[in-house]
């Protein structure tokens, strides 16, 4: 018959049976986790073990009242409005396979991007343009072929270049008319186109034969200011007067202020006719037979002084005062005058 009062509440000693079991359950604990230790021994290193963030990090409180702070990108935490954290995990953590560094560099730390790698075949060179040299200011030839100046002419050198620099102009049908008469007015144009750029050294002179609506008016005054030409007496400038030989040297001499050498009488013992240079005329022979000037065709000796000037003789010798002024090279003619070289 069995009892009815309940069990007692002592508890009874542990059996045999029973302290055995918890041995071999210690025993194969222990076993299991030398084991385990054996293996990898930095499993049991505190340093490596990973615990969820939620213990280790503190929540994201946000700086505003209901405004979100967006989750910084290295962590774990989510916000309280978004998806719950969960307490526990079920996955067990993994060792890392090295050291863990910050996704994003400190506040403060200057980040350098890596150099590019250069590219092993070399950019092609970049050639730059040569400027193109400035050409020397060279006049051409002139178009103009006369049919009065044949090739073999002894003055067609110095017409060409006078022609192709606009001092001579006045010629039509291709014909130059070298062995015409000069005329004083022509003179006075021909020396403004080749001394325009002369600044006036004395004061114009009101001539009563040249009216000031004259197309000549202009060059003869550059002429008179300029200290080329001088008038006559009266006040006459004569401009249609065929203009003689020494007129035209005198008026070159003046106007390049040539002054003669104080031997001005060996100067002129290469004229053979030196005695019928006028005397007001012989020291401006003299000077500009010494510049180089003077130009005698057909004979270089004959000065023929007197004798009226040719379009030919003074397009010669209107090129070599310019030449003497560094305006045009120089060139070789033989009946140009070469100067008597004076002993000291």
């Amino acid at each position: 018959m069995s009892s009815s009062q309940p069990p007692s509440g002592e508890r009874n000693p542990l059996g045999l049976d029973e302290l055995i079991a918890i041995l071999v359950a210690f025993g194969t604990m222990g076993a299991i986790l030398f084991w385990v230790t054996g293996k990898n021994p930095d499993r049991l290193n505190a340093r490596n073990w990973q615990f969820p963030a939620v213990f280790s990090q503190p929540a994201v409180t946000p700086a505003t009242p209901g405004i979100l702070t967006p989750e910084s990108p290295s962590s774990d935490l989510r916000s309280p409005a978004a998806t719950p954290v969960p307490l526990k995990q079920d996955v067990a953590p993994v060792a890392p396979l090295g050291p863990i560094l910050p996704e994003n560099p400190p506040v403060g730390v200057i980040v350098v991007p890596p150099k590019p790698i250069a590219p092993s075949t070399p950019n092609p060179a970049i050639t730059q343009p040569k400027a193109d040299k400035p050409k020397a200011d060279k006049p051409k030839v002139g178009p103009v072929r006369f049919s009065d100046v044949p090739d073999k002419y002894w003055a067609r050198p110095f017409i060409v270049a006078l022609v192709d620099r606009k001092i001579f102009t006045d010629f039509t049908d291709s014909k130059f008319r070298p062995d015409e008469p000069m005329t004083r007015a022509e003179l006075a144009r021909l020396i403004q186109r080749m001394s325009d750029d002369k600044k006036p050294i004395r004061k114009p002179i009101d001539f009563k034969d040249v009216k000031d609506k004259s197309p000549v008016a202009p060059a003869i005054d550059h002429t008179v200011t300029t200290g080329y030409l001088k008038g006559y007496p009266n006040n006459e400038f004569r401009p249609d007067k065929n203009i003689p030989r020494v007129e035209v040297i005198a008026a070159l001499a003046s106007g390049l202020s040539l002054k003669p050498s104080t031997k001005t009488t060996k100067s002129l013992q290469v004229y053979t006719d030196r005695a019928k240079v006028p005397k007001w005329a012989v020291n401006k022979v003299a000077a500009a037979t010494e510049a180089g000037i003077v130009v005698n065709h057909p004979k270089r000796a004959l000065l023929q002084p007197n004798r009226t000037a040719t379009r030919a003789e003074v397009a010669a010798m209107i090129y070599q005062a310019m030449a003497k002024k560094g305006q045009v090279p120089a060139k070789s003619s033989e009946y140009v005058v070469k100067p008597v070289k004076l002993s000291k």
